[in-house]
């Protein structure tokens, strides 16, 4: 399984259960200037959680793994959030 621990910050919603999260990356080309995003998902099956809730563009620690879904392709699960200030 596959580990990932990264920061960055909550954009649109998509629906109940996916949104946008864009992050930062540590090496970026001259002419490159669009932003990083991966749909994240909420671990649990319950609509409206905690990740959804959050207003756009909080900044945020998530701790996940990689998932795949026919909807997405390849999306990041929430297993742990915290809200960074």
């Amino acid at each position: 399984m596959n580990c990932i621990d990264i920061i960055g910050i909550v954009k649109d919603k998509i629906d109940d259960f996916y949104r946008k999260f864009e992050y930062d990356v540590p090496f970026e080309f001259k002419d490159q200037n669009e932003a990083h995003v991966i749909v994240v998902r909420y671990w649990t099956e319950q609509g409206n959680n905690r990740l959804i809730m959050l207003p756009d563009n909080t900044r945020v620690a998530i701790h996940g793994h990689l998932d795949n879904t026919k909807e997405f392709g390849t999306i990041l699960l929430v297993e742990q959030l915290e809200v960074i200030k």
